[in-house]
């Protein structure tokens, strides 16, 4: 049970470190910006910078800003998620279920604008195909697998949309996750990733991702470049400029319906990618919040194809209230619930007892379910 006096006062006591006045730090970033895009050799300056913090790359003007149609009157919107339920090792099962919510949204007055479903996985724990043992972090990877194969299958087989079709994932395209994985399951969950990618390229299937209140900081590394004069060796950490985030430097020059020039991911992991789906982003104001898009290269460096996304982008944000309704309804058809995680157990437990093969509850979950006084 929580001591919600106890919780108010360590609360107030860190509240100084929560709530942070930021403000002349970003009056510096701000100051800082302005007098990065009016630099000519900025950019081969960051070609050459001795940094390892990742630094995006660009055509044109740093600053650029787009105009983004505001609505669409025809196009199909499709969406996919996931959820799952990690295997509970008071049950003593090592059996998880993945749940891929999808929804395909047709605007323009199609006899079937609206089609929603989810498709549950059920995996034993003992699968042969995985290349480690069941844990949270495989559990992860394998739903963004199931999250691209599903999106992969479900945009492949719209052929009389292909034309006006934007497959929409929630979250990154850059894999920075796998970064901090086990080496085999990193190799194994990256090359899967990059074919479903390469697929979609294949068939010219519109992709992009859509990630809210981000937290991105490739922006921000410029300016970190630039005060360290290119150099890390020379760096001296500012906790007040970390805080920064490059929602906050755009907010400051991009305009409701306005996009940013379409910026190169660098990181390490985006290396490994092929060419051609080789991760992009811009970031977007969708009038709630600055919104960051991720596409792949042979989106990016095709500027209808982009403004086409930011259209179809701000559209859905309107639509939604600010968030694209397309990835809320997949949300809502892959989230997992508590009634649902207990119907999941229910029928393990029913199966083995019906199977003769009782399964072995700890003793704490028996102390859970005849809690007593």
């Amino acid at each position: 049970m929580l001591n919600r006096i106890q919780l108010m006062q360590k609360l107030e006591e860190i509240a100084p470190n929560i709530f942070v006045d930021d403000s002349e730090a970003y009056k510096f970033v701000q100051t800082i910006w302005q007098k990065l895009c009016a630099d000519p050799l900025l950019a081969q300056k960051l070609r050459d910078a001795n940094v390892s913090w990742p630094l995006p790359s660009w055509e044109g003007k740093l600053d650029a800003v787009f105009d983004v149609a505001p609505r669409a009157e025809s196009y199909c919107l499709v969406s996919v998620d996931g959820s799952q339920i990690y295997p509970d090792r008071h049950y003593g099962l090592s059996c998880y279920l993945i749940n891929v919510g999808q929804v395909v949204l047709r605007y323009g007055g199609h006899e079937k604008p609206v089609q929603l479903s989810s498709v549950p996985y059920v995996f034993s724990g003992y699968d042969d195909e995985e290349p480690v043992q069941v844990s949270t972090e495989l559990i992860n990877c394998k739903r963004q697998d199931l999250e691209f194969r599903y999106g992969v299958e479900l945009a492949t087989a719209l052929t009389d949309d292909k034309e006006s079709l934007l497959l929409l994932f929630d979250g990154s395209l850059i894999f920075w996750h796998l970064e901090a994985q086990d080496m085999v399951l990193k190799e194994a969950f990256l090359s899967r990733y990059i074919m479903h990618l390469m697929a979609l390229y294949k068939q010219r299937i519109l992709t992009a991702s859509y990630i809210s209140l981000t937290k991105s900081r490739e922006l921000l590394n410029i300016v970190r470049s630039y005060l360290c004069d290119f150099d890390e060796k020379n760096n001296k950490p500012d906790q007040s400029i970390d805080r920064i985030i490059d929602a906050a430097i755009v907010r400051s020059y991009l305009r409701e319906g306005q996009r940013t020039t379409v910026f190169k991911n660098h990181a390490r992991v985006s290396e490994q990618y092929p060419d051609a789906v080789h991760p992009h982003f811009f970031y977007i104001h969708v009038g709630t919040e600055i919104g960051r898009v991720e596409i792949p290269a042979w989106i990016a460096q095709d500027e209808a194809l982009v403004n086409r996304i930011a259209t179809y982008m701000y559209d859905q944000c309107n639509k939604g209230g600010g968030y694209p309704v397309g990835l809320a309804e997949a949300h809502e058809q892959a989230v997992v619930k508590g009634p649902d995680r207990e119907f999941f157990y229910h029928l393990l437990t029913k199966m083995s007892i019906s199977r003769k093969r009782g399964v072995v509850h700890s003793q704490k979950a028996q102390r859970k379910r005849s809690i007593g006084v």
